[in-house]
């Protein structure tokens, strides 16, 4: 446990003007490795030892530092400043132990106007008396000197007031108001004391509570320099001199830096609430929340109140620059709830703390009396002036939270109240009162290892605007994708019917429709039907094998899309993965597909990740299908045809399937294969039970096998006359076939019939006798490919001429 966080060597800093005199001395100068150094603005460094600049005990401490021509308590180091030097100087008191860290906490029980003693030992790690002056033309001027933390011990005696601390400061706040400051009794042995704008704060914005433990978590270390967020406030001895700059060149962590002095102190205000959807939308409002922005007149501490109906209020609370700043919400009310989707129209309250002072104490062990902090009055006189009414004049309220100490609430040692935040507490009745007067150990304490936070501020006037804002909510759908398969085979054609759907309960207007046409396809119309509600189409636009449109989709809102595309070619073709999608517009979410695109909707793909870091998204928004053609010869097997289980589901079915094919499973897909043994057009669809995100549809058309019969004479005559013939004739008139025969067993020969004609002839041989067998053994219809095994003969008898005859006379 560390009762100094933030050691220094006794760090001070002093503003001083070209033609002054710095002057410094301590107690300890010249005691072991006890010096005084005094860097200038620019962090040229001077190192002093010299035993003359000692303060050697209380009443020369009382007198102050001399001058020529009037002399006093002790002769102090005197540094002219010039043009080049002015500004603001850092001044470091070395105790005798030097530059090195102790543990040594222990000091004499001297009171505060008792002669102190300085321990003089290489091992002392403290400094009784220290001082820095600044003389002018006209004399000793006061309010030039302050420091950013003070480490300091008095005795650890908790048995009485009188053994308490009682310093009295102004701080200095950077937005130029000052505040007096008592510590009126506390005792924290050793202790570190300091004031910032922010306490205990996370990212810069004060959480308003003690914490149970020591702890520097969050506080903004007072040695470095200030930020955007994180104020150091300054720690005067007297009031500020009326003199003092805005700013001033400065060594603080190096040199030549521009420190803030005493600034023109600006009315707290808060104006131009907006409330935006992260993805931009000025007053819509999805559960990825929005940006509330609003103009400062001056940086402080805000707070904006949401008032829910039905619900607890939501209250923000940050820290707030001078001019624009935006502050996050997530868009719901103050029990972490999302608010319902709808328009809704709060009085959102404002205000802003400007000129906010909190002193974190580490390790105070008791504050019996409380803390005084008392707001001074807007001049350069700083005025303390209870009889002043106007808080922004003068206030002594002051505010903590001690929820989270351990035993708070019980025993006389608590704070009482423990939760004082609302309408705070008059310090010069109850300064945040802790802990009290007794013999008991350190140890135990009510502030005893705690990190204990007492705040005061100026608070604008609460003011309220109406904000008219809607919360939406809508879940878009794909619901279906349905092709229509009826002219595959007569018109090369196939019409699908895609389906989108807004389930509500917000309108969605703005959604991206995108419906991508599989390659091979060529669109012929895409035309909107079945509208439902006020539906309106906005942009549609074809590019490619690509259909876009913005639409305005009402709550409960349904429109198809019929799309007609027809191909070329054959109709053993797959026409994969149409895929349909439709995106919310920004600031909506759609409870299965809200991405994490700071962008805002600019990809379904993304969208339907929904924050994952999944490869593949799921959710109703995109649907896909596939068109399986295949034209095949009855008892031929049909390509197989695969589906992939969807990602959304675990099982896969499919509908009725013709005769003769069967499934097959594997890993997650499901296969289609056989021969079917009926003739005509056959289809069936293959899906994921329960959802159709990814569906096949197949279209089969079996052919029936081509018939054909064969004719001829049966008997013929050597040298016929008539040119007889063998006719192989098919089945269908107007078909072109191809018929394979054989003459006596001798080889296979092919002959076609000619274009539109189902007939073909082969001349019967009359050369010779003989009998001549024409068997039909293959009939093959061209225009479809599928053929036959026959077995059809004609036999055919060419019978030898009869011998001539010989004729004799009779006589």
């Amino acid at each position: 446990m560390d009762r100094f966080p933030f050691k220094t060597a006794g760090a001070h800093f002093v503003y001083a003007k070209a033609g002054e005199t710095i002057a410094v001395a301590s107690s300890a100068i010249g005691y072991a490795n006890g010096s005084i150094r005094v860097t200038r603005p620019d962090g040229t460094a001077s190192n002093y030892t010299t035993t003359s600049a000692r303060i050697i005990d209380r009443a020369a401490e009382l007198l102050g530092p001399s001058w020529p021509g009037s002399p006093a308590g002790y002769t102090p180091i005197t540094i002219p400043v010039d043009a080049l030097t002015e500004g603001i100087w850092k001044i470091e008191f070395f105790a005798p132990r030097g530059s090195g860290n102790s543990n040594d906490i222990n000091v004499a029980d001297v009171s505060a106007t008792g002669n102190w003693i300085q321990p003089t030992g290489n091992t002392s790690n403290y400094v009784a008396a220290w001082d820095v002056s600044v003389r002018g033309s006209s004399g000793w001027l006061t309010g030039r000197v302050y420091a950013n933390v003070l480490n300091l011990t008095i005795s650890g005696n908790f048995t009485t007031s009188t053994k308490g601390f009682y310093g009295i400061n102004y701080v200095l706040t950077e937005d130029g108001r000052a505040y007096r400051v008592q510590s009126n009794g506390n005792n924290g042995y050793a202790f570190t004391f300091f004031s910032n704008n922010n306490g205990f704060a996370v990212n810069g914005v004060p959480t308003y509570k003690s914490l149970n433990v020591v702890n520097t978590t969050g506080l903004h270390d007072p040695r470095t320099l200030d930020d955007a967020l994180n104020k150091t406030h300054k720690i005067f001895y007297n009031r500020p001199n009326a003199d003092l700059p805005e700013t001033a060149n400065a060594f603080v962590t190096g040199p030549n830096q521009q420190m803030w002095l005493k600034k023109n102190a600006i009315l707290p205000i808060i104006t131009n609430v907006k409330f935006t959807g992260v993805e931009g939308t000025e007053g819509k409002i999805s559960r990825k929340g929005a940006k509330i922005s609003f103009n400062s007149s001056t940086s402080g501490s805000f707070q904006i109140v949401i008032p829910v109906s039905g619900g607890a209020d939501r209250i923000i609370n940050g820290a707030a620059v001078q001019g624009y700043n935006e502050v996050f919400w997530d868009g719901k009310d103050g029990n972490d709830v999302f608010l319902p989707p709808g328009p809704i129209s709060p009085l959102v309250q404002t205000f802003l703390r400007s000129a906010e002072v909190h002193f974190p104490y580490i390790d105070m062990e008791i504050n019996p009396r409380g803390i005084i902090i008392e707001l001074t009055e807007n001049n350069t006189t700083y005025t303390v002036n209870p009889a002043n009414t106007n808080p922004s004049e003068y206030s002594d309220v002051v505010y903590w939270n001690d929820i989270d100490i351990t035993n708070a609430g019980t025993g006389t040692d608590s704070s009482n109240p423990v939760i004082n935040i609302t309408t705070g507490q008059h310090s010069n009745t109850n300064g945040h009162k802790f802990g009290s007067y007794n013999t008991r150990n350190e140890s135990t304490q009510f502030g005893n290892d705690r990190s204990m936070d007492t705040w005061a501020y100026i608070e604008s006037e609460r003011t309220t605007q109406l904000v008219n804002i809607e919360i939406l909510l809508a879940d878009l759908r794909i619901e279906t994708i349905t092709p229509d398969l009826n002219q595959y085979f007569s018109n090369n054609k196939i019409t699908y019917t895609v389906r989108v759907y807004n389930d509500g309960p917000s309108a969605a207007d703005g959604s991206k429709l995108a419906i991508n046409i599989p390659a091979g396809l060529i669109i012929q119309n895409i035309t909107p039907a079945n509208i439902s509600g006020a539906v309106t189409i906005n942009g549609a636009t074809t590019v490619g094998q690509n259909y876009t449109a913005t639409l305005n989709l009402p709550n409960k809102g349904a429109i198809d899309f019929v799309i007609e595309a027809t191909f070329t070619g054959g109709f053993n073709q797959v026409f994969s993965s149409l895929k349909a999608s439709i995106m919310r517009p920004p600031d909506l979410t759609d409870p299965d597909a809200t991405g994490k695109n700071d962008a805002g909707p600019v990809d379904p793909d993304e969208e339907c990740l929904n924050g994952t870091t999944a490869t593949i998204g799921i959710c109703n928004n995109i649907k896909y299908n596939t068109v399986n053609g295949q034209e095949v010869c009855m008892a031929n097997p049909i390509v197989p045809i695969s589906y992939t289980l969807s990602p959304d589901g675990t099982q896969i079915e499919n509908s009725a399937l013709p005769d003769a094919l069967s499934v097959q499973n594997a890993s997650g897909t499901r296969t289609v294969s056989g021969s079917i043994t009926n003739s005509g057009i056959h289809q069936f669809y293959i899906k994921t039970t329960g959802t159709n995100r990814t569906q096949t549809n197949a279209i089969i058309r079996v052919i029936a096998p081509p018939n054909a019969t064969a004719d001829g004479p049966a008997n013929l005559c050597v040298d016929a006359t008539g040119n007889p013939v063998i006719s192989f004739q098919g089945s269908i008139a107007d078909r072109s076939y191809e018929f394979s025969y054989r003459i006596n067993d001798g080889p296979i020969q092919t002959i076609t019939t000619p274009t539109g004609s189902n007939t073909a002839t082969i001349p019967i041989p009359l050369s010779s006798s003989g009998n001549f067998t024409y068997k039909l053994t293959l009939v093959k219809d061209l225009a479809t490919g599928c053929s036959v095994v026959k077995n059809v003969a004609v036999t055919v008898t060419v019978h030898p001429l009869p011998a001539q005859a010989h004729i004799e006379l009779i006589q």
